[in-house]
Order: C-alpha cells, then sequence, then structure tokens
C-alpha cells in the first residue's frame, strides 16, 4: 500500500521497549494469507464479524506482504484516532503517486503545522453561512431528482442517487453553473477501487502502470476533471463571479481575511494544491452520500412506523416550500434517520489503516513496527456492549434523553466520519444531501424496493453493488 512519509515519534525507551518485549501480540488466525486475502477482497463484512467473534477486541491477522490487526473496542479506537494519533500513520490509496495526489495527499497523511492550518480551512469552508449556500445547490438537484421519479416507474434507484449525489457535490465544490459530467465521477470511483486493489499488494504496486483499458478510461476521466477544476479555480480568481463553491472560498480565503496564509508559503504550485485538495474532498464523497441513501431507503420501506413519521414531519415542517437552513434545523426525525442509517450502514465496514511507526503497546497487546491497524467501523456499531437493539433500525433513538452517545455508550462508539485530526469535515454536507432528498421523496412519494434483500456493497467495500430497483408509488 502506499504512502506519503512523516517523521515518526520517538521511538520507545529501553525501559519502554523491555517491557514491550515482554508483551504478546493480539490474537488471531494463524497464517492462511491467501485465504484472508480472499476473504478480505469478496467478504470483507463476513471476514471483520468473524474474525471479532472468534478472537475477540483486537484481532491479528495476516495479508500476503503485510501483517494487519483489527480493532473493534471503542475505548482502543480512541487511543488509535486520538489518544496515541501520532503514533499511527494514516494512509490513502494511490496517496504516493504524485502524478494524482501531490499534496492532497499530505494534507491527508500528515500531523504537520501544514497539515493543521489546511485542516481549518476546510473547516472554514464549511461555516453556517457557506452551507446555506450548498443547501441552496443541493435543493436544485433533489428537484431535479424528483424529476426522475414518475409512479408507477421501476428505478434503479442506486443509480439515480448516484448522479444526484456526484452532481450535489461536484455544484457545491466547483459551483452550480459548472458541474461536471456525472461519467466523470464514475472515472473516479473507478481509480479508486485500482489504487485500494493495488495497494492490498504492494508488491504489485507496478500494475497501476499498466496500460489497462479501465485505468486509460479512468485516467481520462481524471483528466476531465481536471479541466473542470483548473477552470473553476480560473473562474474564482475573477471578482465578478459567485464566490460560492468550496473552490471560490479556497481561492479568495486570504483575500477575505479567513486564513493568513497561502499555499505559496510552502513554496507549492497554488493551482495544483488547491485542485488536489478538491480531489481528494471528491473521492471522500464519490460512495459515502450514495450508499447512506440507498440504504436508507431500504429501512424506510422497511419500517412503516418510521416512514409515517418521517412523512409527517416533512409534510409539518416544510409543506410545498423548499428546503432552506432554517427548515433543515427543524427536521429533528429526518436527521436522526440519517444518524441510524450511519450507524446500521456506516461509510465502510472498516476504515482505511493506518501504519504502527514504531512498536506500540494497544489493549495489553504488543503491537509491532509496521503493523497496518484496522478499525472495525461496522461492528463498532451493532456491538451491543454499547447500543439498545443494535440490529434494529430506530431513528428515536437519536431523540432520547440523554442521546445514546455520551453516557453508557461512549461518544466514540459511533464514528461514521472517523475521529481526531483526520475525521472527515464534510459531514455537514453528507447530511444535507441526505436529509435534502429523503425530505423531497417523502412530500409525495414511497420507493419500493423490488426485493426485502438490503442493498450490497461491492466486494472492495466501495460503491453499491447495481442495480437496485425500487418502484415508485405515490402517498
Amino acid at each position: 500500500m502506499t504512502k506519503v512519509e512523516q517523521p515518526e515519534n520517538p521511538p520507545p525507551s529501553s525501559v519502554e521497549a523491555g517491557l514491550l518485549s515482554s508483551l504478546e501480540t493480539p490474537p488471531g488466525p494463524k497464517g492462511g494469507r491467501v485465504r484472508n486475502m480472499r476473504r478480505r477482497l469478496s467478504e470483507y463484512m463476513e471476514f471483520m464479524e468473524e474474525l471479532h467473534r472468534d478472537y475477540g477486541e483486537i484481532v491479528s491477522f495476516q495479508l500476503p506482504f503485510m501483517n494487519c490487526c483489527v480493532v473493534f473496542d471503542a475505548e482502543m479506537i480512541r487511543e488509535v484516532l486520538v489518544n496515541q494519533q501520532p503514533s499511527y500513520l494514516p494512509w490513502f490509496p494511490g496517496a504516493a503517486d504524485s502524478a494524482i495526489f501531490r499534496y492532497g495527499a499530505v494534507s491527508l497523511t500528515t500531523d504537520s503545522e501544514m497539515h493543521r492550518k489546511r485542516g481549518e480551512l476546510m473547516q472554514s469552508a464549511f461555516s453556517k453561512e457557506r452551507l446555506a449556500k450548498y443547501t441552496g445547490i443541493v435543493g436544485e438537484q433533489t428537484v431535479k431528482l424528483l424529476e426522475q421519479l414518475h409512479p408507477g416507474d421501476s428505478v434503479n434507484i442506486a443509480t439515480a442517487m448516484d448522479r444526484y449525489t456526484w452532481h450535489s457535490v461536484a455544484g457545491a465544490i466547483l459551483g452550480r453553473d459548472f458541474i461536471p459530467p456525472r461519467w466523470y465521477g464514475q472515472a473516479l470511483l473507478e481509480l479508486m477501487k485500482i489504487f485500494l486493489s493495488a495497494d492490498l499488494l504492494p508488491g504489485l504496486g507496478f500494475l497501476k502502470s499498466l496500460p489497462w483499458p479501465a485505468f486509460r478510461r479512468t485516467k481520462r476521466g481524471l483528466a476531465s476533471l481536471d479541466a473542470a477544476l483548473y477552470g473553476a479555480i480560473e473562474r474564482a480568481r475573477d471578482p465578478s463571479t459567485s464566490g460560492e463553491s468550496v473552490i471560490a472560498h479556497y481561492v479568495r480565503a486570504r483575500d477575505l481575511g479567513i486564513v493568513d496564509w497561502s499555499f505559496s508559503d510552502w513554496s507549492f504550485d497554488i493551482d495544483r494544491a488547491i485542485r488536489d485538495e478538491m480531489l481528494a474532498l471528491l473521492c471522500a464523497y464519490i460512495d459515502a452520500p450514495t450508499a447512506a441513501l440507498t440504504f436508507g431507503i431500504h429501512h424506510i420501506a422497511g419500517n412503516p412506523d418510521v416512514r409515517a413519521r418521517l412523512e409527517q414531519e416533512v409534510d409539518s415542517v416544510l409543506g410545498d416550500r423548499p428546503l432552506d437552513e432554517s427548515g433543515f434545523e427543524k427536521l429533528v426525525y429526518t436527521r436522526a434517520v440519517f444518524s441510524e442509517v450511519l450507524r446500521v450502514e456506516p461509510p465502510a465496514y472498516v476504515m482505511l489503516p493506518k501504519e504502527v511507526t514504531h512498536d506500540t503497546a494497544l489493549g495489553g497487546y504488543r503491537i509491532p513496527k509496521g503493523t497496518l491497524i484496522h478499525v472495525g467501523m461496522r461492528v463498532l456499531h451493532h456491538k451491543a456492549d454499547y447500543w439498545d437493539n443494535p440490529r434494529s433500525f430506530r431513528p428515536e433513538r437519536w431523540l432520547e434523553d440523554p442521546p445514546p452517545v455520551g453516557g453508557a455508550c461512549p461518544a466514540h462508539a459511533y464514528i461514521p466520519f472517523g475521529d481526531g485530526p483526520h475525521a472527515c469535515r464534510g459531514a455537514v454536507l453528507a447530511e444535507r444531501i441526505f436529509v435534502s432528498a429523503i425530505a423531497g421523496i417523502s412530500r409525495r412519494l414511497r420507493l419500493l424496493p423490488d426485493s426485502a434483500d438490503p442493498p450490497k456493497r461491492e466486494d472492495m467495500g466501495v460503491g453499491i453493488k447495481l442495480p437496485y430497483f425500487v418502484t415508485v408509488a405515490e402517498r
């Protein structure tokens, strides 16, 4: 797997090293690297659930060329993501490919002053004032989504939601008048799959440079997306153009006094640095909102009481009015549905791994340097230790007093957007994309899945397996 280097934490002292040497490594299946890889590529969710069931809260396993460890306990996960985070170097697919992620991956995978400042800039891009502008863009795409849903039609809703998500996200990032075609987003998703596959076999990383037909297609899509991103950067420098996009915020932030630095302070190619930041942001959004919406439709249809309460709230709060920021704040139950979807079906079975930078202790076990640490997000979100009736889809849990996290269930037992300095800062936009679509549909339609079986993710854990058909019905 590719990585971006950063200075390591100081290695343990001789006394600490002696204590570490007395600890055992975590339990887990012995050997079976090829078998484990097959499970990783075809039965990822089931593989992780079995490891937890058979070996406990922290489990070692091997893949070809890799020694891995997966953690399911909330407190140990907190150590990895927050308390001891500098000891665990984040990974990002394709991060070392300078032709694609020269500067953006550095922001994602380091803990330097540069990362902190760039994180603050990203966070300011999703301020309440700016979110109101993005909500308007998302609302326009919701109208277009509803225009495609006709009572009596059978619709591949995963594809429809993918189109809606791409247009909403690209509109917010590049501007509502310069949304690239959906196939650019599909090319980006395929690129992520290629990097994930190649990074699982670091000895075969050279495969990414071979002229595979699928890779050539994704490269063409990326080149087209590059042209759109650089065009948006250039337009943002024109003061007469709208400043509502994320790119415009990045271009103008210093002049507006939002930050007191520029990418040029680090001798960066400013345009390339902004392009990389936006590409990394698009990668973060390319799958998760589509998956949440598809799973959400499945769970809403399968729980009539949830659907009835959702429809009642939407009718009461919105009526025939378009969704704006004040309406969004009042849709508390619809937002609870979003939270519950992400609990039951989080954006990933397992978070992208982190490499241990030196021998360390975790959960009373020794974790050797170079081990890849995985966070078992889906198992964590279904643990009876933390959740009442964890397999039940119950949005009401998010409206209880006290809420389900922060008391008996620690806040870090719910991490759909990660935790610590590398948590997703664009979660607020993802929530608006979900709420806008679900509220818009619930006003006048019901989407009835053709099968009682839930949607399925692709074997790599990225993307929804197609098709997933629903029948459109009037309320």
